[in-house]
């Protein structure tokens, strides 16, 4: 086709077959990377509508805009005439030596797209990886990206997180929080309980149910240490621990408990000479 209007428009240009090729080619390219935008479009719609989270949306543009231009490419192949056979048998052989020499990136993808289908985290979550937190930004073809709490990024290899055991803190909408404090001795462990159950019903910020509890063990440098458990909302969890700890150690200090400390006796003796 383009040869045609080309030919109406210059009849007198000898070289004009040479170059025809070229316009063509150019003009498919032009085509396809028009196409990809009403493609990707269509595709952004309808990933919104079905919910999927933004580190699926990221990947699945991804894919498109890769399988895309290599549909393109073959086309454009196709309609020069050039066979094909041989490229296609040369890409399997490449595409195995390939698999050979980058399986850790397969298995970099591999664990991507698992990630991205059995959904153990998702962007915004907070995880904890291999003793490492991090808030997660997103997960791209080979590697999932977080973030810390003091703004440090952290990029680790889909194949590993997919290996590895991963805790999700923010999955669930409730969390329980646990906070201990040393008694020095054993006489105000009632007390101390009574004043942790009145701060916990004073403080909207914990709930009611599940029920909070309090464990009462015995700490090996000090008299008696209590484990608070109460329960909160995932988002108040560092707020709620905050103010059990600074609400009860005031109430103590009110009452005349005393918090223990780890204590080292050091004996000096004096050596005779």
């Amino acid at each position: 086709m383009a040869k045609y209007f080309l030919l109406q428009i210059f009849p007198d240009v000898k070289h004009l077959p040479v170059w025809i090729p070229i316009i063509e080619v150019l003009v498919m390219l032009l085509i396809g990377y028009i196409g990809l935008k009403l493609v990707k479009k269509a595709a952004r719609k309808l990933l919104i509508k079905s919910g999927l989270d933004d580190s699926v949306y990221v990947l699945m543009m991804r894919v498109i805009s890769i399988v895309w231009w290599i549909v393109v490419v073959l086309i454009i192949i196709s309609y020069l005439k050039v066979n094909i056979v041989p490229i296609l048998s040369a890409m399997g052989a490449g595409g195995a030596i390939a698999a050979i020499a980058m399986r850790d990136s397969l298995s970099n993808v591999a664990g991507g797209i698992i990630l991205l289908f059995t959904k153990p985290f998702t962007a915004g979550d907070e995880i904890e990886l291999n003793g490492t937190v991090g808030i997660v930004d997103h997960i791209d073809l080979l590697t999932t990206r977080l973030h810390t709490y003091d703004n440090k990024v952290i990029t680790v290899p889909n194949g590993t997180v997919t290996t590895s055991i991963v805790i999700n803190a923010t999955e669930r909408e409730l969390r329980r929080i646990n906070v201990e404090f040393a008694l020095s001795g054993s006489k105000n462990v009632d007390r101390a309980r009574d004043i942790i159950f009145k701060v916990i019903e004073s403080e909207a910020i914990f709930l009611k149910q599940p029920e909070p509890k309090i464990f009462l063990k015995s700490g090996q440098d000090y008299g008696n240490l209590l484990d608070v458990g109460v329960w909160c909302s995932t988002e108040d969890r560092f707020d709620a621990a905050e103010i059990l700890k600074s609400s009860v150690i005031k109430e103590f200090e009110a009452e005349g408990i005393e918090t223990a400390h780890t204590c080292v006796d050091i004996k000096l003796t004096e050596v005779k000479k």
